[in-house]
């Protein structure tokens, strides 16, 4: 498949640049005052129930859209006033539409606002696909909607890259509208009655045409395993990525009370055990008690927690790399110590959001490669992004980045391999996003799917 979206221009950098109101020329501006109750003319319901009432547009419905424009549009600014009138509940929503087909018909996408915005994903970058939702950003606002309260939504679309802004307030900046060039717009809601206002449309300059990238046979490297199909963090998920094709299975590892280094992603128990508490609280022996695999699946009971040991043994020789997080302080000699007690200083990676860990981990055992790990909103040119990642892994000790997807572009992963530093990122699920980062460039790319990506890289570097 190829991406049609990495065949033109999608610079972060252009689109901060022109993100400024004013950039173009209106090509719609809708306040819905000298209507007489119609829908204006060439908007066009898909779903729900629209009407022009007291001078706005209101729509309402357990889903509902509405659209307009032309779907020859490429690049433009988006804004619109909306208030909610009712909501079912907190997570209901109302939503910004673009890149959309002149009809209902998917691919198309949409930046959200949720009534409880300031949830985790109280705003949304989401687009729906032939398949459901794939939700490429999140973010929270400063402020929860109230009924009777405008907001003010505007999305800048520009090549592959989008910017979201609520209330003046900045919350997406992402670089993988990937699946359409061009379409219309429109408005949507969930689960609520919306009024909307004030809508404009202001058209940005086209972006012209640039070669198609070759994919890159980056390394792929199981998240927790493959926890899509195996409890996570488990024995049988780090074996089965190796056995999948996955070149590293990443696992996430903390100390026990008494001090022995185990496998776990929360610093709870309870959401992958049948225990509760604080693992760092419970012995080895209390944590051997626990079922760790029946919560994914009854086929899966009786999987326990391994221990760091057992789990570099279970992948020890596979050819697939162990890729240990260290979840808290503290625990980087034993690490260490335990790698090497295996003879497995050159089989294994360290990653670590705790910039102090990486740095030990460089210290104690420099063959070991360690990347720093990262989830930060960033801002500025690709070269400042840039910089700032590059500055943080020269701080660390490290020429290795593991970063959440969304901080990266084509042009920040060039300028990142400029300064010398390795590009891994976390965690990719959505194919076009997997194609797109390979075509990029990413040296690794951290996934739950394990058999999809593999099959998209024999697929893309055969």
């Amino acid at each position: 498949m190829q991406l049609r979206t990495l065949v033109f221009a999608a610079g972060m950098s252009a689109l901060v640049a022109m993100a400024a109101w004013g950039a173009g020329d209106a090509i719609v501006r809708e306040s819905f005052d000298a209507t007489t109750g119609e829908l204006p003319a060439g908007w066009r319901p898909i779903q729900g129930k629209w009407t022009i009432r007291d001078g706005a547009l209101i729509g309402e419905g357990a889903e509902a859209r509405i659209l307009f424009g032309d779907e020859g549009w490429q690049n433009y600014e988006l804004e619109a006033t909306a208030s909610f009138l009712a909501v079912r509940d907190d997570a209901r929503w109302f939503s910004l539409i673009f890149r959309a087909p002149d009809k209902d018909a998917a691919p198309w996408m949409q930046a959200t606002v949720r009534f409880k915005a300031t949830a985790r994903n109280g705003a949304e970058f989401a687009v729906r696909t032939a398949d459901g939702w794939s939700v490429r950003q999140t973010a929270r606002a400063k402020t929860d909607c109230a009924l009777d309260q405008p907001r003010q939504l505007r999305v800048v679309v520009s090549g592959s890259s989008v910017a979201i802004h609520l209330d003046g307030q900045s919350l997406v900046e992402t670089a993988f509208a990937l699946d359409r060039t061009h379409g219309c717009v429109g408005l949507g809601l969930s689960g609520a009655t919306v009024r909307f206002d004030d809508i404009a449309v202001r058209r940005l300059p086209d972006t012209p045409p640039l070669p198609d990238a070759p994919a890159q046979p980056c390394e792929i490297v199981g998240h927790r395993g493959w926890s899509e199909v195996y409890p996570e963090n488990t024995a049988i998920a780090a074996k089965m990525a190796a056995k999948a094709g996955a070149d590293g299975s990443e696992f996430d590892v903390y100390a026990s009370s008494d001090g022995v280094v185990v496998t776990m992603h929360d610093k709870k128990v309870d959401r992958t055990t049948n225990g509760t508490g604080d693992i760092t609280a419970k012995t080895l022996a209390e944590l051997r008690e626990l079922d760790a695999g029946a919560w994914k699946d009854p086929r899966f009971a009786g999987e326990r927690i391994p221990t760091l040991e057992e789990m570099l043994r279970a992948l020890k020789g596979t050819g697939c790399m162990p890729v240990i997080e260290i979840k808290m302080p503290g625990i980087s000699e034993k690490v260490v110590r335990a790698v090497r007690e295996l003879d497995m200083v050159g089989e294994v990676a360290v990653i670590a959001f705790d910039g102090n860990v990486v740095r030990e981990i460089r210290a104690l055992e420099p063959r070991i490669p360690c990347a720093w790990l990262s989830s930060h909103k960033l801002s500025g040119t690709a070269a400042e992004r840039a910089d700032w990642i590059a500055a943080q892994a020269k701080l660390y000790n490290t020429d290795m980045v593991d970063v959440h997807y969304n901080m990266l572009s084509r042009e920040v992963i060039a300028e990142l391999k400029n300064r010398g530093i390795k590009v891994w990122c976390w965690t990719v699920d959505d194919p076009l996003i997997m194609e797109a980062l390979m075509r990029w460039g990413v040296d690794s790319i951290t996934t739950n799917r394990v058999e999809t990506l593999v099959k998209l890289r024999e697929k893309l570097t055969r």
